[in-house]
């Protein structure tokens, strides 16, 4: 795995790259970073497939960094600081560790390990392979949902709306029932029928057959059928009316 370190201690990037090269040697750390900024410019060049991102940084905090690639974040992070009232936040935006420092090697060791298997769960396997696209032929209709337990099959026509999770994704369907999904839901802009579905707001995909009515306002919204108000983006609005008044 390509790695990058981020932390504005030059001595603790130094110590946790001893302890990957010691304990975890399948690691490449790549490269190091003292801010976000730094740190940025570098992930857009190395594209790594896991950072260890300080929190409390100067100027701008690790979680500044993980707003920055917003719902479709294109490596996964395990965080590494001092401070353990973070934790829970962190974990809501899905971080797939939290290592406290001092770092025990045997956190450090199982922190990658999770890493390791949730990059290995999404590569190459036959079930992830029917996550990639619909079904065709006489099932093109339908959807594999990637859900935690396993797959849920569904008709593009039952799902009202997706919603950003974080790298998940919460599916409503027309019976009330919903999944939270381990893909974002850039995938499912890509693989549901855009005639039918409408990215209203980068936390928001919406099938245009359970709109019920659009709000105007300072902000535009739409209220689905199952009751739910979606706020549509200000560069969504113009496209979305002039696809509802068709």
């Amino acid at each position: 795995m390509r790695v990058i370190i981020v932390d504005d201690e030059s001595k603790s990037r130094l110590l946790l790259e001893q302890l990957c090269k010691e304990y975890c040697n399948d690691l490449d750390i790549v490269g190091m970073a003292a801010s976000v900024n730094e740190a940025i410019e570098l992930i857009d060049s190395i594209k790594p497939d896991l950072v260890f991102l300080d929190i409390r940084m100067p100027v701008k905090s690790g979680f500044v960094l993980v707003e920055h690639y917003g719902e479709d974040i294109p490596f996964e992070v395990i965080f590494t600081t001092a401070y353990d009232e973070y934790a829970l936040k962190a974990f809501q935006i899905h971080a797939t560790g939290y290592l406290l420092k001092p770092i025990e090697i045997d956190e450090l060791v199982n922190a990658v390990e999770k890493v390791r298997k949730k990059i290995n769960k999404g590569q190459g396997s036959e079930d992830s392979k029917i996550l990639k696209e619909p079904f065709s032929g006489e099932q093109m209709n339908k959807i594999a949902l990637a859900t935690t337990d396993g797959f849920t099959f569904v008709k593009f026509k039952e799902i009202i709306r997706c919603e950003a999770h974080g790298n998940y994704t919460y599916v409503f369907l027309a019976d009330n029932s919903s999944f939270l999904i381990t893909k974002t839901l850039k995938h499912y802009e890509e693989v549901l029928p855009m005639d039918d579905f409408f990215r209203a707001h980068k936390s928001h995909l919406i099938n245009l057959n359970f709109v019920r009515r659009f709000i105007k306002g300072k902000q535009g919204m739409v209220e689905m059928t199952d009751g739910k108000l979606i706020e549509v983006s200000l560069r969504k609005r113009e496209s979305l009316l002039k696809i509802l008044a068709n």
